[in-house]
């Protein structure tokens, strides 16, 4: 299952329609909520969710007992590069401690700035904790830094959706369907989003959501 809570009970949310590249198989299952309007700029901003001492515990007790993030966490200390920064947080992620997760990817935004591999990972991240509206600048960034990243603009696709701005979630899909049109969830994507839109969808008669 994709990145819509597995190891956390969370239900499934409006993510689950879409293909999101980087999860195995699929973000398919379940049925999206009302859509969120979204929220307007002098709304207060959401409270970051709290570091918990249970959380804590957990990520030591993992630290100790799981030979993967073990391997990870040793090969981030030996090449602190992007992907070993998201690898560890993914592995995070995978075990349901996602502040920890969370606080790997600030990590490696605050040595690689720039890099669109981590701003991309942190818009999913704050998107399927639930808060798109904090995953919006990062998923913008990624594409900023990597315009021709299919991942990238998909991402921003997703986040553009969950805050109701479908049209613009639409084109998003388009452009990353453009840059790669052979890839599974670039083509179902944009099906889904045009459907939904109402738009002309030829190429879409054997996709179906």
């Amino acid at each position: 299952m994709g990145a819509a809570g597995c190891a956390t009970g969370r239900p499934p949310t409006f993510v689950d329609r879409f293909v999101a590249r980087g999860t195995p198989a699929v973000d398919l299952g379940g049925i999206p909520p009302p859509a969120r309007p979204k929220p307007a700029p002098s709304a207060p901003r959401p409270p970051t969710p709290a570091r918990t001492p249970r959380a804590d515990v957990a990520a030591t007790t993992l630290e100790s007992v799981s030979p993967l993030l073990q391997t990870r966490l040793a090969a981030l200390a030996a090449h602190p590069t992007p992907g070993a920064f998201i690898d560890v947080a993914a592995a995070y992620r995978g075990y349901g401690v996602d502040d920890r997760a969370f606080d790997y990817l600030q990590r490696g935004l605050a040595a690689f700035p720039r890099d669109s591999s981590l701003h991309d990972a942190l818009a999913r991240h704050w998107r399927d904790w639930g808060f798109p509206d904090r995953a919006l600048r990062h998923a913008h960034l990624a594409v900023w830094y990597a315009p021709d990243s299919a991942a990238a603009l998909t991402t921003l696709g997703t986040v553009l959706w969950a805050l109701s701005d479908r049209v613009d979630a639409a084109d998003a899909f388009e452009h990353a369907f453009d840059r790669a049109p052979d890839a599974d969830y670039t083509r179902y994507n944009r099906c889904v989003a045009r459907r939904d839109l109402g738009r002309p969808a030829p190429g879409c008669e054997t996709v179906h959501r």
